[in-house]
């Protein structure tokens, strides 16, 4: 090293790395302490390591040739704090004054330092990562139980905010894995609401009786994937329903108990993100992307959704929009909610605890699953006219007549398991619940919109499996406009 005096700090803490060990072989000392004095003295170790090679490379980029394609002035050496993984440290580098492009630090760009904060991308990572899982004060935990960086959860949370911001840039820019072959896509929505800050006029005000202490706002959830046509059977989508006896078992949360008609690994590529309070650019982001990776035009895809109010409208106006009319198969009723309405009107008919609602209920998804819903609409009504039943009961009936009749045109599930398609939307309600509310409906928890949002698109990040690739676009996006010559390796 040309710096003597961080060549001298080198040699320093190597020496005391040695008296350590040396120390540590001749004490009674639990393998746990010598970890955690290990540990120590190598961070000291790298941190002075860090410095000394920083310190080389501002020293090598005095003697090398660099150009802006602006004209900038000198305006001599300014400090910058930089927190590296090892610790914090002051880098003493060159500032150039651009009109166009600012302040430029040529150190900065030659070591791709990050800008508007002195975390290193590492560290930007890492937290990040565990932020996107956990409570912004439990995300540092860890990190600072094993390095000494003091990081507090309010650092974390400006940590995600600020990594939020490139997230929808990234994803509209970067390539999309594009699909050759003829396959089948699919593109689904659905809602889940977040708890959001309620702004007061008087913080100090009571709540009035009833009043609740926050609001909840939607976000609209879209996954899109391809799959394989799957050999499917009326009978065996039943079972994954129901259960093989009909008499032993009821109708049970899908993602829980029913393998065969929620089993999502079909799925391949899925892709997912999540939209607050904006459904239609949440379905826009769907389409599009199917749009962008389905090239052959043999290639199909449907959209297995709930029946959320107005979802419907907005995808086929977002299918238009993307000339996708020739390659879309269908909107497909999630099979499961349909299910939890004929067990509405079993219970009504022949009241909760009766052992014939299993056979009655597979009767008449049976015929469902054959493309006959008109004619179970038509028994649901004769039921009303010709049973005698209380108002309420009469009214659960009825409400299920109106909804398979409003959706009947996305029950067409004879065509749909002909064609290998799945007929449940398990895949998009399971991601409402990893993506949205194991992370947005933590204990507390309350969100303000540009912090919920960013909070969302780093999860998204995180379970894309992207955060990498996600980072060197950030290091990317941050360079300034100058040019080095004869870089150093």
């Amino acid at each position: 090293m040309n710096n003597l005096r961080l060549q001298r700090k080198l040699e320093i803490e190597i020496q005391n790395l040695l008296r350590k060990s040396e120390e540590l072989l001749v004490k009674q000392v639990s393998v746990r302490d010598m970890e955690k004095d290990i540990m120590l003295h190598l961070i000291k170790l790298g941190l002075a390591l860090l410095i000394a090679i920083i310190q080389e490379k501002n020293d090598y980029l005095k003697t090398k040739n660099f150009s802006l394609e602006e004209n900038f002035k000198d305006k001599g050496n300014r400090d910058r704090k930089y927190l590296s993984l090892f610790g914090e440290i002051t880098i003493n580098r060159k500032a150039l004054l651009s009109s166009e492009s600012g302040m430029i630090y040529p150190l900065d760009e030659y070591l791709e330092l990050p800008q508007g904060t002195k975390w290193s991308y590492n560290l930007q990572e890492i937290v990040g990562e565990s932020a996107s899982e956990n409570d912004f004060r439990e995300s540092v935990r860890v990190i600072n139980m094993i390095l000494p960086l003091n990081l507090s959860g309010k650092s974390s949370e400006r940590n995600a905010n600020s990594l939020g911001y490139f997230v929808n840039d990234y994803y509209e820019t970067r390539p999309v894995e594009t699909e050759e072959t003829a396959l089948c896509f699919t593109a689904s929505f659905d809602g889940k609401g977040v708890p959001k800050i309620k702004n007061k006029p008087n913080p100090k005000a009571r709540r009035r009786k009833g009043e609740k202490p926050n609001i909840m706002q939607m976000a609209t959830v879209s996954v899109t994937s391809c799959f394989e046509p799957k050999n499917q059977t009326v009978e065996g989508i039943l079972n994954g329903l129901m259960g093989p006896d009909p008499n032993k078992l009821q109708l049970v949360k899908p993602v829980e108990k029913l393998p065969k008609v929620n089993d999502n690994r079909w799925h391949q590529k899925i892709h997912k993100r999540a939209f607050l309070g904006n459904q239609k650019k949440g379905v826009d982001y769907g389409i599009a992307d199917i749009k962008k990776r389905m090239q052959n035009p043999n290639s199909r895809f449907v959209v297995p959704i709930d029946a959320g109010i107005g979802l419907e409208d907005i995808v086929l106006k977002s299918i238009k929009k993307y000339n996708l009319e020739a390659q879309f198969d269908g909107i497909i009723l999630d099979i499961i909610h349909v299910t939890e309405y004929v067990w509405k009107v079993a219970n009504a008919l022949l009241g909760e605890n009766s052992n014939k609602r299993s056979n009655w209920v597979r009767s008449k998804l049976t015929k469902i699953l054959n493309g006959q819903t008109a004619e179970v609409i038509k028994e649901f009504e004769q039921i009303i006219i010709e049973t005698k039943l209380t108002k309420a009961k009469r009214k659960k009936i009825q409400k299920t007549i109106t909804y398979f009749t409003n959706h009947q045109h996305k029950m067409e599930y004879d065509k749909f398991i002909e064609k290998g398609y799945p007929v449940s939307s398990a895949i998009v309600e399971s991601t409402c619940k990893h993506l949205v509310k194991e992370r947005m409906e933590q204990s507390g928890m309350r969100w303000s919109s540009n912090g919920a949002q960013d909070i969302m698109d780093l999860r998204a990040v995180k379970l894309n499996e992207d955060m990498e690739d996600f980072i060197n676009f950030v290091i990317k996006k941050e360079r300034k406009p100058i040019k080095f010559s004869n870089k150093a390796a």
